[in-house]
């Protein structure tokens, strides 16, 4: 099979659409995936939602909205590698009360054929500080990011072993920088870990940025040490925002979200107003799409 070294767009007009899509996860056999649909809001508050979606015959049906979304902000979506449990991200209050100002990393479990009902993880996961972006490894090891106190950024990545069944107290990972790492993705078996970093000098911006919008990057594990992180290079990253990393559940795939759209680039030509809407109207319009390619196409640390 040739190695896919240029990413391309997943479930173009059912999952990446002219909407916002800002994560997703996929199920075993990559036939299954959850994923995240940002919503518009300036001085309003923006909705996040999570769909579901399958694939049937080479394609993905209409998506539904997850038994346990379409009420709060869910802006994160994470399978367990096994496929037996979901995590997301969310501001609902515990037992779903109502919203609250913080966001915490939320589980739900397989139960038969559908899913059973949606807990908060207990501290010291969750905080009063902002958990934000969540990846679990085969080891069922959680990694996340978060502004709790004692970090050193704004936001830090920072890893839960799972002991007896038990998260232990979070260990702050040596890629974190003066900058911010959000969005962790981590490898099945630990030993790549792909996350959303802002305020790097090397970040890939195109000619219309106002301001930056992150890149991935990546670090690998090697002899028990994380390395010098590296820009994922022009294989992921473009002028526009790349964000929210998954890995496939088999570790051959990396997925994730790119803003690139007609305008990241310097314009060929003058719009007239017909192109324009037409423009807009299209997947590529610079909402956030998902993408994949082969985790081959990351770089090697130095």
């Amino acid at each position: 099979m040739t190695m896919l070294l240029v990413p391309v767009l997943v479930g173009a007009g059912v999952i990446s659409t002219p909407a916002d899509e800002v994560g997703i996860a996929m199920a075993p056999g990559e036939r299954e995936a959850w994923f995240v649909v940002h919503g518009p809001g300036t001085v309003s508050r923006s909705i996040e939602v999570i769909l579901h979606s399958r694939l049937v015959g080479g394609r993905w049906s209409e998506p539904g909205v997850a038994p346990f979304s379409g009420r709060f902000r869910d802006v994160a979506v994470a399978l367990a590698p096994d496929g037996t449990k979901l995590f997301f991200v969310s501001n609902r209050a515990p037992g779903g009360s109502g919203p609250k100002a913080d966001f915490d990393i939320w589980e739900v479990d397989r139960d038969g054929a559908g899913w059973g009902a949606p807990h908060a993880l207990p501290a010291p996961v969750n905080s009063p500080a902002q958990e934000y972006g969540v990846s679990v490894a085969a080891s069922g090891n959680l990694y996340f990011a978060s502004n709790r106190p004692g970090g050193k950024g704004e936001y830090d990545l920072y890893r839960s072993r799972l002991a007896g069944g038990v998260y232990q107290e979070p260990e702050n990972l040596a890629v974190n920088t003066a900058g911010s790492e959000v969005q962790p993705a981590i490898s099945p078996d630990e030993t790549v870990l792909v996350y959303t970093g802002f305020g790097r000098d090397d970040e890939r911006v195109g000619v219309h940025a106002e301001y930056r919008k992150g890149d991935l990057y990546v670090s690998r594990l090697v002899d028990g040490s994380w390395t010098p992180e590296l820009n994922a290079g022009p294989a992921v990253n473009s002028g526009a925002g790349e964000s929210a990393p998954a890995f496939a559940p088999d570790g051959k795939s990396l997925y994730f979200v790119s803003e690139l759209g007609f305008a990241t680039y310097r314009l060929p030509r003058r719009l007239d107003y017909r192109t324009l809407v037409r423009k807009l109207g299209e997947i590529q319009n610079g909402m956030g799409n998902i993408y994949r390619v082969d985790v081959g196409a990351l770089p090697i640390s130095k």
